[in-house]
């Protein structure tokens, strides 16, 4: 009994979260053959938080403290409230998510995952739907992401990466990271064990 137990916890740890697909498909989608433009969207599988991905603090502080050691990078995180990418068309108030359902016309936060500032993986999900992640499979390098944040104050990121068949249990992309990047992800079917896709993105100089 314990090997079993041990066993579906090692299966669930590796699952990737996914919104399922909307109820249309863009012309443009790179995975058009993995999709049913007919499907709607079902519910997300469950994901445990990344072992490795620690809960990190978060302060709206957007400036060193006193003093003339740097704080840590965890300091000087700050939430982000909304994300918008203009030519998808994307502009959505972003929550904090549970690792296990995307919320309906919003985008979440994947728990334990680093906030802007923070100089690690900054994991964003959302449902493959219009309105909402669709356009995402339209996104391509060089796009702008912009977060607000609570403070009042921007973040834009500049795409770098457009990865539209990751396998459904990488959960690499999960994990932290040395510099500081936007993960955004979505599904390409409502199957759960389809690829994700997935955009990455890095700060703007």
């Amino acid at each position: 009994m314990a090997i079993l137990v041990v066993a579906l916890v090692a299966i669930g740890a590796v699952l990737v979260l996914g919104g399922g697909p909307g109820s249309s498909q863009p012309a443009a989608s790179p995975i058009a053959s993995d999709v049913s433009p007919a499907v709607t969207d079902l519910p997300l599988v469950t994901v445990p938080p990344s072992p490795a991905a620690a809960a990190t603090p978060v302060s709206t502080a957007t400036a060193p403290v006193s003093g003339s050691a740097s704080p840590p990078a965890d300091e000087l995180a700050v939430r982000a409230s909304r994300i918008r990418i203009d030519r998808l068309g994307i502009d959505l108030a972003i929550i904090e998510g549970d690792g296990i359902d995307a919320p309906i016309g919003k985008a979440a936060h994947y728990p334990g995952s680093a906030w802007p500032g923070g100089g690690s993986n900054i994991y964003i999900y959302g449902h493959a739907q219009e309105g909402m992640f669709i356009s995402l499979w339209k996104a391509r390098t060089g796009d702008e992401i912009e977060l607000d944040l609570v403070n009042g104050t921007t973040r834009t990121y500049v795409v770098s990466k457009v990865l539209p068949k990751v396998p459904w249990d990488a959960v690499k992309y999960l994990q932290p990271t040395t510099t500081e990047q936007l993960t955004l992800q979505t599904s390409t079917s409502y199957f759960p064990t389809a690829p994700r896709f997935i955009v990455i993105a890095v700060p703007a100089s």
